[in-house]
C-alpha cells in the first residue's frame, strides 16, 4: 500500500498521543482519518488540528471496551467514506501498576478490558465486515516493547495485556483470510500523555513517521527503538539455551508438532468422509 491516498484509515484512541501521530502522518500523504474515543473534547480538538492541516477527517465517541460502542463506531466508519483500508487498534491505558501480590484486581482488569479486549473487540466487529466485503484491507494492533520482554518492571498488568496482544494479532494471522493483513506495532518509549510527566522517550511525531512507512510496505512486525535488540536478544537466548538442554533437536523431532499432528487428524477425517 504504497499510495495512501483516499485510503481510510480508522484509529481508536486517535484523539492523543501515538494515534493522533499517526492520524496526522496518514492524513499528510493524502489519507482520510476517522477517530475515536470516550472523550468528546479530546476529539474536537484533533479534529479541528487535522482539519487546519488540510486533512479529511471525521470523528465520533469510542468505548472500546463495550462492543455495541465499537459496532457503531464501525457503522459511522464505513457510512462515513465508504470503505475502511486500515483499522488500526490503538487505544490503551497504563493503569494497574504494582507487583501482583500489591495490585489491585479490579486496576487489573481496567487494563485487560481497554488493551486486551478493546483490541478483540475492533479486531471481531470489523474483520467481519472486512471479509464480506472481500477487498483488501488491514489490522493493526498495537502492542508494545513489552509484548516482547520486561521493559517496564512493578507494571504486571499492563506487560500482560500487552503479551497477550500479540498472541491475539499473531492468531489472527492464521484465521483470517490472505487478503486482510495483519500485523502488530511494538512502540518503545514514546513521549504521550500515557507516559505522564516523565520525559525522555522518542517524540511521537517521529515514531509516527517510522511506523507509517512500515505500515506501506506491508510489514506485519512494526518495530522502532534499536536497543530492544539487546533485550530481545537476552530472552531468545535463554529460551534456545533450554531447550538446547532438556529438549535437544533430532531426526524426527516433528512427531509432536501440534501442526503436524493436527494436519495428519484432518487428512484422516477427510479419507474417512470420502470412505462414508
Amino acid at each position: 500500500m504504497k499510495n495512501l491516498k483516499d485510503k481510510v484509515i480508522v484509529i481508536t484512541g486517535g484523539a492523543t498521543g501515538i494515534g493522533f501521530a499517526l492520524a496526522k502522518n496518514f492524513g499528510s500523504q493524502g489519507a482520510k482519518i476517522i477517530i475515536g474515543e470516550p472523550r468528546m473534547e479530546k476529539l474536537e480538538e484533533a479534529f479541528k488540528s487535522l482539519s487546519d492541516l488540510g486533512i479529511k477527517a471525521n470523528y465520533t465517541s469510542l468505548d472500546v471496551t463495550d462492543l455495541k460502542s465499537v459496532e457503531n463506531f464501525a457503522k459511522f466508519s464505513y457510512d462515513c467514506f465508504g470503505n475502511v483500508d486500515i483499522l488500526i487498534n490503538n487505544a490503551g491505558i497504563s493503569a494497574g501498576q504494582g507487583q501482583i501480590y500489591k495490585a489491585n484486581i479490579e486496576d487489573a482488569r481496567k487494563v485487560f478490558d481497554v488493551n486486551f479486549f478493546g483490541v478483540w473487540h475492533g479486531c471481531a466487529v470489523f474483520s467481519k465486515i472486512m471479509i464480506s466485503r472481500g477487498s483488501k484491507a488491514a489490522i493493526y494492533n498495537l502492542g508494545s516493547e513489552n509484548s516482547l520482554f520486561v521493559a517496564v518492571p512493578k507494571s504486571i498488568a499492563y506487560v500482560a495485556s500487552k503479551h497477550a496482544v500479540l498472541a491475539l494479532s499473531e492468531s489472527l494471522r492464521d484465521d483470517l483470510p490472505d487478503f486482510i493483513h495483519v500485523g502488530t506495532i511494538f512502540p518503545g518509549y514514546v513521549d504521550t500523555p500515557l507516559t505522564g510527566e516523565v520525559e525522555g522517550g522518542m517524540n511521537a511525531d517521529k515514531f509516527a513517521k517510522i511506523v507509517v512507512e512500515q505500515i506501506k510496505n506491508e510489514e506485519h512486525i512494526i518495530v522502532s527503538h534499536a536497543h530492544n535488540m539487546v533485550h530481545i536478544e537476552n530472552r531468545y537466548k535463554e529460551i534456545i539455551s533450554a531447550y538446547d538442554k532438556y529438549a535437544p533437536r533430532y531426526d524426527g523431532d516433528d512427531e509432536y508438532d501440534v501442526r503436524a499432528i493436527l494436519a495428519k487428524i484432518k487428512k484422516i477425517k477427510e479419507k474417512s468422509f470420502w470412505i462414508i
